[in-house]
């Protein structure tokens, strides 16, 4: 007679797993998107009291400090953020091992409601081990696979942790409703449904999949279903009209005229959908085979793809199998069909197929999908493989062999791909490798080397640092000539590691002809044009800043530059005063600029200008000695007192 198995055992084997999985993640860093939603963003830095302005505004405004149509149709996700602004509050300001224990918790609970739905759902064949039942192979599966790592490594993933967890949360009520007959339950079914589009848009889905579980699984019957679906349909409602309210727009009309958040910028109506059907397949291969990985799927690490190739027709054919068979067996109530269309429903919003979401694909856009995928394996693990092998312990043997190769080769890649998320630059300078065309991730690698070679001590390591920086820099540049943070950062690391300023100051110039307002390379244009011998090069600098001036008379700085060169190097003081007066116009807190000003009109002679000047620039910078020498010297000249 077999002994069942504590009921409380498979719950403790999958929180285990999740530390197996992730407890590397715990001495981790900020990265990616961290700086947006914790580490940079003003509304989570306030903590509880941030949260009135989380709940208020567009998701990114805390970081920009105003609101910003990056993305088509704007982000409002404002439950995950509101969960860092109290662990802010709880750890007394930044924490990053609080909040990648929190990711883990998550991801274990999710896991183990998982096993509660699907144990709720099905009952175990009689003689069957508990471990290799479907409830519990499905929440396996799920938790070791790969594709994961970054949903739950990196912490902005949360809004997808809280967008899964909390709708499966809001089936399981569901459930008991229809068993209890408790309205009671249905409200928290809602409450947990609309808790889940907070966290992420992408949880509206759940609106649908919630009635289709029901139907497939259950004996309720279709009216009371649909009942109770439209209550889910009625939060989602609720939902886009708050959305509405903040955001002030459900889609903006607009798409960016930026590569970075509009991939599909330079394709053709053909590669589009072309393109798009390619990483639909690309997702398929990911679950399948999850290797490589990595962060970074922005042009041109995906290459754009004419509807007519191959890679489009296959994925085509592939998904059309697949709705095909979900279709045909839909009546049937047939598992695989179910699990296809959880998978397709739940993929379907991310696709880039209803809206842009900003990017060509993403693995963590493939999360809540996977599970309609290990729920598909468990069902040929469970289901169908005993149909195969009838003699139980041919069929465990199998059974438990296959899980358990599938189960160490995923943990076994998922713990190695962690290490990659220790921090930017480590993830960076490792995904860039896989994602070479990506002009993105090669921008961000130059980025971080830059930021490792000022800080090292070593000559040897800061020049080999400098030199990658250089590499991935040139590789981004060529793959997008328009790359303005690739642009900006190539002219810096040719100023700081190569003192090739002209050629530093041409990058920035380049930057200027397709966003003349850009106040980086504006500001480094001067910076870098300051290092310029002027007595030997006072041409080649007049001609930058004349430029400079047609392209933004309005910069205080091109006004003030041009002023001192024509005073200083060219001996007229009538157009350095010119340029001078519209730069302290512009700016009139410019200690300096005055003080030149000041300065021009003694040189004209124009001793009550020149003094006026000089007090205002006294009045900004005390602490300049020189300016009160200037003083004193045009009182004297003007016969006046000394001070």
């Amino acid at each position: 007679m077999r002994t069942a198995p504590n009921r409380f055992l498979p719950y403790a084997v999958i929180f285990i797993f999740a530390f197996v999985l992730y407890g590397n993640t715990l001495s981790y860093d900020y990265t990616l998107d961290d700086l947006i939603v914790i580490k940079e963003n003003a509304f989570t830095k306030k903590g509880i009291a941030g949260i009135g302005d989380i709940f208020s505004y567009d998701s990114f405004t805390g970081f920009f400090g105003t609101e910003k149509k990056l993305v088509e149709g704007g982000r409002y996700r404002p439950l995950s953020i509101a969960t860092f602004a109290v662990e802010y509050s709880l750890a007394g300001g930044l924490n990053p091992a609080l909040s990648h224990l929190v990711n883990i918790l998550l991801y274990a609970l999710t896991g183990m409601m998982i096993f509660l739905l699907l144990s709720k759902l099905f009952k175990p064949p009689a003689n069957r081990p508990w471990f290799l039942t479907l409830p519990f192979i499905t929440a396996m599966i799920f938790m070791a696979h790969p594709v994961h790592t970054e949903v739950v490594a990196n912490i902005k993933g949360r809004d997808e942790l809280l967008a899964l967890l909390l709708p499966l949360t809001a089936l399981w009520m569901t459930l008991h409703y229809f068993e209890r007959k408790r309205v009671t339950s249905l409200l928290g079914a809602n409450l947990m449904l609309f808790l889940g589009i907070l966290s992420k848009e992408n949880a509206i889905l759940f609106a649908v999949v919630i009635p289709l579980t029901i139907y497939f699984f259950t004996g309720v019957p279709l009216r009371k279903n649909l009942t109770a679906g439209a209550s889910f349909l009625f939060t989602a409602l609720l939902f886009v009209i708050i959305r509405f309210m903040v955001l002030g727009y459900l889609n903006s009309g607009e798409l960016p005229r930026e590569l970075m958040n509009n991939p599909f910028l330079e394709a053709t109506p053909t590669e589009k959908i072309g393109t798009i059907l390619y990483t639909l397949g690309l997702y398929i291969k990911l679950l399948f085979f999850p290797y490589p990985l990595t962060h970074d799927y922005y042009p041109y690490h995906i290459p754009l793809v004419d509807i007519a190739n191959w890679r489009a027709l296959l994925s085509l054919a592939i998904y059309l199998a697949m709705a095909g068979y979900a279709l045909y067996r839909f009546r049937a109530k047939d598992i695989i069909a179910y699990g296809i269309l959880f998978y397709l429903l739940t993929l379907f919003i991310v696709s880039n197929l209803l809206f842009p979401v900003g990017t060509f694909m993403n693995e963590r856009f493939i999360y809540m999908p996977s599970l309609g995928f290990a729920l598909v394996a468990a069902s040929l693990l469970a289901g169908r493989l005993p149909l195969l092998l009838r003699k139980p312990g041919a069929y465990r043997t199998a059974a438990t062999g296959i899980l358990a190769v599938v189960l160490v080769l995923f943990t076994i890649t998922t713990v190695a791909r962690n290490r990659v998320w220790k921090d930017n630059f480590t993830l960076f300078t490792t995904d860039v490798l896989v994602s070479e065309n990506s002009v993105k991730c090669n921008v961000s690698a130059g980025g971080d080397l830059q930021k490792m070679a000022e800080n090292e001590t070593d000559p040897a390591k800061k020049a080999e640092y400098y030199e990658r920086s250089i590499r991935h820099l040139e590789k981004a540049i060529s793959i997008y000539p328009k790359t303005a943070n690739g642009l900006l950062l190539y002219g810096n690391v040719l100023a700081l590691y190569r003192n090739d300023y002209k050629q530093s100051v041409a990058q920035y110039m380049r930057v200027l002809e397709f966003e003349p307002n850009n106040r980086n390379a504006l500001s480094n244009s001067l910076k870098v044009l300051g290092s310029v011998d002027s007595r030997n090069e006072k041409a080649y600098k007049l001609g930058v800043l004349k430029t400079l001036y047609n392209m933004n008379p309005d910069y205080p700085g091109v006004n003030y530059a041009l002023g001192k060169l024509y005073g200083q190097f060219f001996g007229k003081p009538d157009s350095a005063a010119w340029f001078l007066e519209r730069a302290v116009s512009l700016d009139p807190s410019d200690a300096a600029a005055y003080k030149d000003l000041g300065i021009v009109y003694s040189m004209q002679g124009r001793y009550d200008l020149a003094l006026d000047r000089f007090f205002k620039a006294r009045q900004l910078d005390p602490s300049d000695q020189q300016v009160l020498q200037n003083i004193m010297i045009t009182r004297q000249i003007m016969g006046g007192r000394k001070p």
